[in-house]
């Protein structure tokens, strides 16, 4: 939405001014802002205290899966060796226009159509999943690129040392522990269907997969077991963050199927006392008290066990508030299919669950990274060229904001 130049340090204090600067730019009210949806850096989790409090925080779930694999690169000195010796070739067929004729040249050999001739990918270190990429085009490619690397080195003396069998073997590893985190990331990062309640999934099936994964050599245990603890000091507290469970919860396909049940009674009466500040016109607050766990039944000295247990049955059906019956009526229907639209759930259930459906509405649209944001950061290279340096912040908001309509406001 806005582009302004920084002329300070970052700092929590700076980031949360140009933002309520930018709420009062686009004329939006602060106490409407729900949550923040940014990276794990410290500033940004400052900003996002400063400005909503803590606990309005969301951690962008494709950045802390970027953290999990380039924390677990750096701790294993044999991969680092490995990848450094795929990064030296691919840019070597990169850089020689001569050694890539030869690479299409052998798959053409081989019967491949023109149309379908795979290349190399090259890393790029602020592309998240590119390393993955990276090694996967060059596995799938491996005997090809063996092949030209010798008929090069007839008239080439300087050539990239190809791998060995057994890095080889690392590589395949590698490309198999990740798969999971990539499928994981490109599904959170998209802007036209709801993100934030796979998160919580996404932590629980991409472990799962990972533990399941069977590797070939000895590294690729050592990385698997690299790989489980850096997920597991990353990704757990992104696993218990409130607003992360209770937008889960409120997923028609997912509900309680992947949260543990201790965070599942905390997140719904979080939600029931949400719901009821709602219909009360009152702001979420964090510091709400939580209402009684246990009900006391009242008896009589009179009654028989059985009819003060049967009297307490009719006073709690009597008693129960609306938001508790429509909760209750949303957890009793059956979960819905992967492919269906959580959005368009809600909207045909307003009639039905009313007070229920507005929470949802409300937590659903909250995105589950911050990838959307930089693309659009990153669009900035395609609108404002380096010859324009004389373009103010405001101009370039301008520019950007118009590149990111759909075609549909063009007409």
């Amino acid at each position: 939405m806005n582009f302004p130049y920084s002329i300070q340090p970052h700092t929590g204090e700076y980031i949360c001014t140009l933002l309520q600067n930018t709420c009062k730019e686009f004329g939006i009210e602060e106490f409407k802002l729900e949550t923040l949806t940014t990276d794990n850096a410290k500033n940004m989790k400052a900003a996002s205290n400063l400005l909503l409090g803590v606990g309005h925080h969301v951690p962008c779930f494709a950045h802390t899966i970027n953290l999990v694999v380039d924390n677990t690169v750096k701790d294993i000195k044999c991969f680092s060796t490995v990848l450094d010796k795929v990064k030296r070739i691919v840019t070597y067929f990169k850089h020689s226009p001569a050694a890539m004729d030869v690479l299409r040249k052998l798959q053409s050999d081989e019967g491949v159509p023109e149309g379908c001739i795979r290349t190399l990918t090259q890393n790029i270190d602020t592309r998240w999943n590119s390393c993955l990429d990276m090694l996967i085009s060059f596995i799938d490619l491996e005997n090809t690129v063996a092949i030209a690397l010798i008929n090069r080195s007839k008239s080439t003396k300087i050539l990239p040392e190809m791998l060995s069998t057994s890095e080889l073997d690392i590589c395949r590893d590698f490309c198999e522990l990740l798969k999971p985190f990539k499928e994981a990331t490109e599904r959170v990062s998209g802007e036209s269907y709801v993100t934030v309640s796979l998160v919580v999934p996404m932590i629980s099936m991409s472990l799962a997969k990972i533990r399941k994964t069977i590797v070939q050599s000895a590294d690729g245990m050592f990385m698997k077991d690299v790989l489980m603890q850096k997920a597991d000091d990353y990704l757990t507290g992104l696993s218990k963050n409130k607003i992360l469970i209770k937008a889960s919860l409120l997923d028609p396909r997912f509900k309680k199927m992947y949260i543990p049940p201790t965070m599942v009674l905390e997140a719904s009466k979080n939600i029931l006392e949400e719901m009821q500040l709602n219909s009360e016109g009152k702001r979420r607050s964090s510091n709400l008290q939580p209402p009684e766990e246990l009900h006391i039944a009242q008896v009589d000295r009179q009654e028989s066990f059985f009819e003060a247990h049967n009297r307490s049955i009719q006073q709690t059906q009597s008693s129960d508030s609306p938001y508790k019956k429509e909760f209750h009526l949303y957890i009793s229907l059956p979960n819905s299919n992967w492919e269906a639209e959580p959005i368009q759930y809600w909207t045909s259930q307003q009639q039905t669950m009313p007070h229920l459906a507005k929470l949802a509405l409300r937590y659903l649209i909250i995105p589950g990274s911050s990838v959307s944001s930089e693309r659009m950061a990153s669009a900035i290279k395609c609108v404002v060229c380096d010859s324009r340096s004389r373009m103010t912040d405001r101009h370039v908001t301008q520019r950007v904001f118009l590149k990111s309509l759909a075609k549909q406001y063009w007409n």
